[in-house]
């Protein structure tokens, strides 16, 4: 998150209430608690049919309720120091009744969507995705999207995909695994393997492809990418989008969030390899009990004996 991001609770009193936008047609409020704590208020045009809650927020209170005819959800930071996470969920709610103006559809997507922060916010303390992070999530959707969906359709390859767990293999498929990797084509064809056991498998072979990547203005984003592949699920399989949302989540994107660094990139070219026994790797069996953790780099460009055609495999 940038540095110039506008905290919209600074000097409200404790106990006080602000309207967020005069435009949108629901009634939406940031607020501050008799503590002081910032929050958002939502007010419903009628009362909700139940007032339970099953989502829960790390650091967010969240009150469901019924109140003078009308239905309020309030959303209190615990920390006020930790606004500007709390101000991105804010505003994605918000977005989320932008669009809604029937008032029981509004209440509808807002729950569906903070059941998205509930899975997030798990695991993640902010919303910025490093440079190599996208990097990596941008091949792997290459990889998906181009390579694994057009041979095993969409929910066998999403059900493969293992997202970012290290002691496991980008997508496990019934007959292989395939590990994808990234790199700078401008620094030359080197992969960085981050656990012993990420080109280890006892039962069936492993692939590795590595993608070559240049940053380029006309290229496409993880986000570009995320969207068309959100829309071909969308009307494909619920299934299918449930499944790719969570992979997603699971690997520090939000969907739906506008992100501030979104870095675009064009693929040069990619190329597999297949990690048999005299592959240069760093396996469990060959490392002192002592080491617990290990990060080497691979220069592929002394691997050509290694190499296949992927499309062959996972045809």
């Amino acid at each position: 998150m940038t540095d110039t991001i506008k905290n919209p609770w600074l000097n409200m009193p404790a106990e006080s209430k602000r309207r967020v936008d005069s435009n949108i047609e629901h009634n939406l409020f940031w607020i501050t608690d008799i503590s002081g704590k910032y929050g958002l208020y939502i007010k419903s045009a009628s009362e909700f049919a139940s007032t339970e809650l099953d989502i829960k927020l790390r650091g967010i209170a969240l009150v469901k309720r019924n109140f003078e005819n009308a239905g309020e959800l309030f959303l209190i930071l615990k920390k006020n120091e930790d606004w500007e996470l709390f101000l991105v969920l804010c505003r994605d709610i918000i977005s989320t009744c932008s669009v809604s103006l029937v008032n029981e559809k509004m209440i509808n997507a807002v729950e569906n969507r903070l059941r998205r922060w509930q899975v997030f916010l798990m695991q993640n303390n902010d919303i910025s995705i490093s440079y190599e992070k996208q990097m990596g999530l941008f091949a792997e959707l290459q990889f998906l999207k181009n390579i694994l969906i057009p041979a095993y359709g969409s929910l066998a390859s999403l059900t493969a995909w293992n997202g970012p767990e290290a002691d496991k293999q980008d997508f496990s498929l019934p007959k292989i695994a395939v590990e994808v990797k990234s790199f700078r084509s401008s620094n030359g064809l080197v992969v960085t393997i981050s656990s012993a056991h990420q080109l280890l498998s006892n039962n069936k072979p492993i692939y590795l492809i590595a993608y070559g990547l240049t940053e380029d203005l006309n290229g496409s984003s993880i986000q570009d990418v995320i969207e068309e592949l959100t829309t071909d699920f969308e009307s494909e399989s619920m299934q299918a989008l449930q499944q790719f949302e969570k992979s997603i989540i699971d690997f520090g994107y939000m969907p739906g969030v506008n992100y501030d660094h979104m870095y675009k990139f064009r693929v040069d070219g990619y190329t597999a390899y297949l990690v048999e026994d005299d592959f240069p790797r760093i396996v469990p069996m060959n490392i002192a009990t002592e080491i617990v953790a290990v990060n080497y780099s691979i220069d592929l460009a002394h691997c050509n004996r290694f190499q296949t055609d992927i499309h062959q495999i996972v045809n």
